[in-house]
């Protein structure tokens, strides 16, 4: 029992520490051209992370912060 919790603690502190390392990632390449939130939000949604998922690691409060850029609205003709 107390070997799960101590698995389990590990795996928050990994997955921490790669949110971070991600979020650095991110911050570093804003300044190109063609990188901004929503292209990381695009990139990170491709390989399966959740929207929750990614507004933690974007340093958004909510889900709902990312939508526009993994759901943009369609544009009536």
């Amino acid at each position: 029992m107390a070997n799960e919790k101590q698995s389990g603690s590990f795996e928050q502190s990994f997955i921490m520490r790669l949110d971070a390392l991600l979020r650095l990632q991110i911050e570093f390449n804003k300044d190109k051209e063609n990188f901004n939130e929503g292209v990381a939000a695009r990139i990170l949604k491709s390989v399966g992370l959740t929207p929750t998922e990614i507004a933690k690691i974007l340093g958004k409060k909510s889900a709902t912060d990312v939508a526009p850029y993994l759901y943009p609205k369609k544009k009536v003709k």
